[in-house]
Formats: structure tokens, C-alpha cells, sequence
């Protein structure tokens, strides 16, 4: 991938840096990422705040932006990114409760917030248990389990719109298994939770969630969780998704298909859970898309599904 030149770029980058934001030149994005997989960013820049970001966009109005939450569903080139990799930090990290409504900024540890609703018994995000990375990116992934998403315990979401900050309420936003209708940058949501009945114990709840993704999900290895959305199929109506369509597994179809335990440079399909890829040797991205093809190939031979990423391939 040829790289394009920075003097532009770096003119803006000394002016956003007043603002509190911390630069980094070439930054190796596996470091960023639980795939552990990615070559350098042109810049990576750490920004604390509402008031840098609106002037941050303003000024990068026409260069390649990527916002980068947990790093935890993405895949970037080996090449690295072209462009500027974002990531909210400070003011974007914190959560608050005010009784049963949670507000919390799009950089906020999801987990954290997870613990933090346990310790005061309000539930309704007890699906994301044991998913890692940021609220910003469960909200824009609708990230929960088989039947339940994060949106579904969401008030509104502020996002930026046009160089300024917007509130988008509930109702507004149109949402699909691990999808929403948002295409601007979250800064920041509301949820409302429920509070726990006496006879009920969130925090064992939660327990419970996290040790069945353990069983069930490779650990150890890097990875980024599941490749591929499930898709809808309506000839099985075992599983009902989110928003009532009919999904057949990607795992199954995959480890049906032969697949599990397939291997490609230092990539490997997980044969606990056939819809996970683990970076078992240093692997490179080249490695994982190799993989995702084959599988995309394959399935498609034997059943006539079509699968799709789940995780974000920047490029």
C-alpha cells in the first residue's frame, strides 16, 4: 500500500495538539487491538474531550478518519492505516448513575460500567456481560447476546453531526441484530435500568453470563470475538434474533462445513468456537482475510448462506 505524504497533515496535528490531544506518529495499531494485528497508523491521536474532537473534525474534515473504541472487533492491514486512527479518551471515559439512569461516555470500559451496575443492582445490560472494549462501540454494534441488545436499555445517544453534538433519542434510531441506524460519532449515551428484585442477585447473574462466554469462547489467544454476523435463515426457526428475524448459527454452519481448526499463517480458526479466528503465531492480517474468504467460500458451497463480518476491516 503506498503511503501518502504527512506535511499537510502535520500542520493540522501541532495545532489539534493545544487542545490537549496526544499525538503519535507511526503508531503500531496491534498494540490497539485484541487481535494483536496491524502495522502503523500515520497518526494516532488521544482526544479528551468534546470541545478537541468538534475541532479536531473540523480541522480533518478531509483526510481519512477512523474512530478506534476498545480495539476489540477490528482488524487492521499490515500495511497499518493511512490516515488518522482516533481514540476518545478523559472526559469520554467516564460513567455516572443518577437512580436508575446511567450516563456514560462513548470511551467508558463497558466491563467497568458492567461492575458498577452490579455493586448497585440495576439491571439491563446484563447480555453484555463478558463482551470487552468500549460503550461506544457495544452501542454502534448493538452488542448483547442471541436475543437481547444493548440498545434495547438505551434513553438516547449523543453524536456529533455536522461539527456539532446532536441527541438522538431511542425511538429514532432503527436497530437489527448487532446493528443500529447510526452512521455519525458517539460521544456519549443514556440508559435506563431496572432495579434488581430482593430475591434476586445481579451480580451472580453476570457470573453466570461471563463463565458460559468462557466455556464456550476461545481464551488465551488473541482474537477480536465472533467473524460473521449469524445469518438470517428461514427454513430453521430454532433461533430468533433481535429484531425477530430467524438466524442460523455461524459457528454451526462453519464447523459444519469442515472448518474448525483450519489454519493459515499464524491465523487460526478456534476449534472451541468455530466463528472465532485466534492469532495463534504472530499472525498477519493477510493471514485472517485468507480465512475469512475460505469460509465465506465454503459455507456458500455447502448451504447457500451468505455470511458477513461482524468485525470492522479498516482499510
Amino acid at each position: 500500500m503506498e503511503r501518502r505524504g504527512k506535511a499537510v497533515v502535520a500542520d493540522l496535528i501541532e495545532e489539534i495538539e493545544h487542545f490537549g490531544c496526544k499525538i503519535h506518529k507511526d503508531e503500531p495499531l496491534l498494540r490497539h487491538t485484541s487481535f494483536q494485528i496491524g502495522g502503523p497508523a500515520d497518526y494516532f491521536v488521544e482526544i479528551p474531550h468534546k470541545n478537541a474532537l468538534l475541532k479536531f473534525l473540523k480541522l480533518f474534515e478531509n483526510e481519512k478518519i477512523f474512530v478506534l473504541g476498545g480495539g476489540t472487533n477490528v482488524l487492521f492491514a499490515d500495511e497499518g492505516f493511512r490516515g488518522v486512527v482516533i481514540k476518545l479518551t478523559g472526559e469520554f471515559e467516564k460513567f455516572d448513575f443518577c437512580q436508575t439512569k446511567l450516563f456514560c461516555g462513548a470511551g467508558a470500559s463497558l466491563p467497568a460500567v458492567l461492575r458498577e451496575c452490579a455493586n448497585r443492582n440495576l439491571m439491563g445490560l446484563e447480555c453484555c456481560a463478558g463482551i470487552p472494549g468500549t460503550v461506544g462501540g457495544a452501542v454502534m454494534g448493538n452488542a448483547g447476546n442471541s436475543t437481547t441488545g444493548i440498545l434495547e436499555k438505551v434513553l438516547s445517544i449523543e453524536v456529533v453531526n455536522n461539527f456539532t453534538l446532536k441527541t438522538v433519542d431511542n425511538f429514532e434510531i432503527s436497530r437489527n441484530y448487532r446493528q443500529n441506524s447510526l452512521k455519525e460519532i458517539v460521544t456519549a449515551v443514556s440508559f435506563l435500568l431496572t432495579p434488581c428484585e430482593k430475591n434476586v442477585n445481579f451480580a451472580q447473574i453476570l457470573r453466570d453470563n461471563q463463565a458460559k462466554r468462557k466455556l464456550t469462547q476461545p481464551a488465551g489467544l488473541p482474537n477480536a470475538g465472533c467473524i460473521f454476523k449469524n445469518p438470517s435463515n428461514p427454513s430453521n426457526p430454532s433461533k430468533t434474533g433481535q429484531s425477530g428475524a430467524i438466524l442460523e448459527s455461524a459457528g454451526r454452519l462453519i464447523d459444519q462445513a469442515g472448518l474448525k481448526g483450519t489454519k493459515i499463517g499464524g491465523a487460526r480458526i478456534s476449534e472451541v468456537h468455530a466463528n472465532f479466528i485466534v492469532n495463534e503465531n504472530n499472525a498477519k492480517a493477510a493471514d485472517v482475510l485468507a480465512l475469512i474468504a475460505m469460509i465465506k467460500r465454503e459455507v456458500k458451497g455447502k448451504f447457500g448462506i451468505d455470511l458477513h463480518e461482524e468485525i470492522k476491516i479498516a482499510d
